[in-house]
Order: structure tokens, then sequence, then C-alpha cells
């Protein structure tokens, strides 16, 4: 087994790792890259993005942002994380423009910085091979090797199917969230790729995790599953049901309307469907002349498929409606807490070991700048850490022989689906339908699994994260944030104040208050 020598270890080559090994180089430190992709189109940024959410612009204060992001989080969020991070982003934005990222230097939302984002992942990815000359491309991360912290990660070669140890002072974890739980109705919202695998590697190693029962259900063009955010909240196009009745303004004034959380916005719509006012649209036939030309270029620079949806089907903007449907659910600390219980230093639990963006939970809608801002602050901090790594990796063996991958996700997202608040459901469950899934997700757990190397280790990192939500889910009795937390035998909305913390071989879930 080949063994590569580093000071930091880089699980994952999109927005967060890509920024952490230039930081890791101006301090000093060595860095590798693991990847399972190829970092020039990997993460959530592949196909481009229009903004550079989470930045302050002239006269907004740090203490707004985090204002910001608590209404948009319910209540539920970190203050030291939120405050941290903000304070790095701009910072991050100029190495972007150094690097020849086009901005716009103009106010997208409340603290979205226009850019023209299509080649944002090819400009991360040669800030990253500029910052260090190894990148693992193709390998997937398949366990942490932890001896009094963390020593470093064991990677899998795709293409010549053997392992390579990354020893390290300290490994970031820098994978994104979780996407493939669930069903997905249509075109997937998260990158299908994004298997939970940092998660996975996380929860297998003892390290912390928070609010997993806080899932992402983002609200979406119908069909094509694009946002409707800037349509809806940006040009304030308004949501109307099958009754023309603009009902985010008569019946959720009290969350602010059109402008509520975006957990209203997605419970909204779902509600309206369930009393049978569907379909639900968004009525783009008021918005300004002037705006739709703006409207078609902000799609384009983010999501294309939705200006060929738009062309294929004949849709003139200005007279017809777009219909909404708030898609499957997802695991991402970049649109809520869900994630990686770290400090204000990014370090998790387990020493040494750090975590940023879409990984490290707590504060929600922290978007591209967030995880720009996190990877920065991890290889800053990692850069510090002096030891002697001693650790003696021992070999893996790997087996592909067993049941087909592909048969036990069928079935852990059929499971998922109907007894853990999929869209079949409506986005309800209850203890009872909760339990049921996590019986059946452990007795896939236990299979062996065959097929492919590839979707062998999803499968399995899926079924990990899988059953750790649903012992958040069990845990937390009460309904917090519908529709991304709603038990039917708790159906009350609370107000508590505190976040769910797990650690498995300990104590499975208890709660914290947090900062």
């Amino acid at each position: 087994m080949e063994v590569i020598n580093t000071d930091l270890a880089i699980v994952g080559g999109g927005t967060a790792g890509c920024l952490a090994a230039y930081q890791a180089k101006k301090e000093g430190i060595e860095s590798v890259i693991v990847d399972k992709a190829n970092i020039r189109r990997s993460g959530c940024l592949a196909p481009g993005v229009n903004a550079i959410y989470s930045y302050l612009h002239e006269g907004d204060k740090p203490e707004d942002y985090y204002e910001f992001v608590k209404f948009q989080g319910m209540g539920l969020v970190r203050k030291d994380l939120a405050l941290t991070l903000i304070k790095e982003v701009g910072y991050a934005v100029k190495i972007l423009e150094e690097y020849g990222l086009p901005i716009l230097w103009e106010r997208q939302g409340r603290f979205g910085l226009k850019i023209y984002g299509e080649h944002i992942k090819p400009i991360l990815a040669d800030i990253a091979r500029d910052s260090t000359e190894n990148v693992l491309e193709h390998h997937y991360s398949v366990e942490l090797g932890v001896e009094d912290g963390v020593c470093g990660v064991y990677a899998f070669d795709l293409k010549n199917e053997e392992i390579v140890f990354v020893k390290a002072k300290a490994v970031l974890i820098a994978t994104g969230g979780a996407s493939g739980l669930y069903s997905s109705y249509t075109v997937p919202w998260y990158p299908p790729g994004n298997a939970g695998s940092g998660f996975s590697l996380t929860i297998r190693a003892g390290a912390e995790m928070t609010s997993l029962e806080i899932r992402f259900i983002p609200p979406r063009i119908k069909d094509v599953n694009s946002p409707i955010g800037v349509t809806a909240v940006g040009l304030k196009a308004p949501l109307i049901n099958s009754k023309g009745e603009e009902f985010m303004k008569k019946k959720y004034a009290e969350f602010g309307g059109e402008t509520a959380p975006i957990a209203i916005r997605a419970y909204a719509p779902t509600k309206e469907i369930l009393e049978g006012n569907f379909p639900i649209y968004l009525d783009t036939r008021g918005v300004e002349e002037d705006k739709f030309e703006e409207l078609i270029k902000l799609y384009l620079n983010a999501w294309p498929l939705f200006y060929l949806f738009v062309k294929a089907r004949g849709i003139d903007l200005k007279e017809k409606l777009l219909e909404v449907q708030p898609s499957e659910p997802y695991l991402t600390s970049s649109h809520t807490i869900a994630g990686i219980w770290v400090d204000e230093k990014r370090m998790t639990s387990v020493k040494y070991l750090f975590a940023a963006g879409d990984a490290a939970g707590g504060v929600p809608l922290k978007h591209v700048g967030g995880a720009l801002a996190e990877g920065i602050i991890a290889a800053r901090e990692a850069a510090k850490i002096k030891r002697t790594n001693d650790y003696k990796p021992e070999e893996l063996k790997l087996e592909f022989e067993g049941y087909h991958w592909k048969n036990a996700e069928e079935r852990m997202k059929f499971v998922l689906d109907h007894y853990a608040g999929g869209l079949p459901r409506f986005y309800i469950y209850n203890e009872a339908s909760a339990s049921y899934a996590l019986s059946e997700v452990e007795k896939l757990l236990k299979l062996k699994l065959g097929g492919e190397p590839l979707r062998v280790f999803e499968t399995r990192d899926r079924l990990v994260v899988a059953k750790a939500m649903l012992h958040h889910m069990i845990e937390r009795r009460e309904t917090r944030m519908p529709p991304f937390q709603m038990r039917s035998d708790y159906p009350e909305l609370s107000n508590s104040n505190y976040m769910l913390v797990s650690k498995f071989g300990e104590k499975v879930t208890f709660r914290r208050e947090y900062v």
C-alpha cells in the first residue's frame, strides 16, 4: 500500500476544499486533495452559480448577517460560526477575482454578490492545482485512520482498484452533504454524486454530528427542479394556488409572507397541496418587462436547464404560470444546520479532524461564501498543528461481492420515502414510522454489498448517514421546522432552543445549547 505524507489531507475538491488548499500553501504547509471525480467540474458548483451568497456589502455588519441567517433558520443557528465565517468571505472573493472570476459588484438579494459564475469551478480547480501538486482524482475516501486523533485517510483508487493512505497532521472533511437518500421526483436538486461520504467518515470515526433531523427540502419549479428564490423573492413574483390566491401573503404574514424563511416557503405549497388547492404556481406575469432578460441571464448562469425547459415547452413567462413543487429531502449544511459539529476553528470533536462547507453544520444558508470562508479558516488553523504522526496504516480488506448495491439503495429509498418523511408522505413522519425505517436501514447495513466499487461505497455511506438521521428524527419529539422536520405525533410548532448532537458508539443523541 502506497503511503503519501503531507501536512493537511483535504477530503473533497469542491468549494471549501480548493480554497483550503490555497490557504494551506499561504500558511506554508503542504496539502493533498482527495476527490472521487475530477475537481474541474466536481461538487455543487459544477454547473456554475450566479451569485456568491453570504457576502457583506458596504454598510452591512457581521451582526446583520447573523440576524438574517437566524431568521432563515427559524432561530436555530450557531452565532459563533456565523460571525467567524462572514468576516472571511471578502478575502475569499478577492482570491477568486485575482484568478479571473467576473464579479459585478452588485447586490443580489440580502447578502448576495452578483457574478458571472459559469466557470467558477474550473477557476477553483486552477487555484487548487496552483496550491498543491498532489491532487488524487478518482480516489474514494473510504475510512479515516484514527489513533488519539485522526492520522490520515484511506483512499481507494477507482481506476486501479488499489488503496492509498494519505498520512497527515490534520484532515479536512470538505465533501459536501448527502443526496440520494430519498427518491428524486425529477432532476435532482443537489449533486447526485454527493453521497454523504464525509458524514459517513466522521460518524464511523466517532465524531459528533448535529441536527441531522433538519433536512433541506427546496421549493422548486416542477419537472425541471430549478430554483424559485431569485424569482419569488428577488423579482417579487408571488406564489399562487389553483384558486388564484396569493397564499403566502394571506396565510403566512406572521413569517414574512413571500420573504418567509425558506422552510416556510417549502411548507406553504405543501400545505396547499394537502388541502386540495393544487397546482401551485409562481406567477411571473406581473414582473416588470425589463426584468425578464435579467431573469433569463440569472438562470442561464446557474441553472441552464431552466432555459431549455422554458423553450422546449414554449412557455412565455409574461403570460404562462410556472408550476411549483417542493423537492425530495437532502442533508446539506449550506442550507440548513445539519452536519458535523465543529468549533470556531472548524475542528470536529475528534482531534486534528476539521470540517468545512456543506459538511460543517450550524449555519443555515451560508451557501458559497460560507464554504469558501470555512475552507480558509480550517486550513489556517490546521497549519498551527505541530505533531509527530507515527500512525502505521493497516491493509484494508475490501470485498465487492454480495447483495447488489442497487437493490440495497432502492430499498433504502423506498423505506425513507414512505416511513421517514419523504415526498410521498408530504414530509411527515412519526415515532412509529421512523423506528420502522431505522430497523430496515439497520438490516441493510448488515449486508455485504456487491457491484461496482464506487456504487458500493456510496450506498454504504448513504446507509450510515440514513441511520444517523433516523436516530435524530426519532429523538426530536416535536415539530420544530416544517417541512424540514415535521412530526404527525407532535404537530404543534415548537420554538425550542437546542440542537441535537449525536456520537455513535456512546450516547446516541443528546441536546446541546448553542452559541
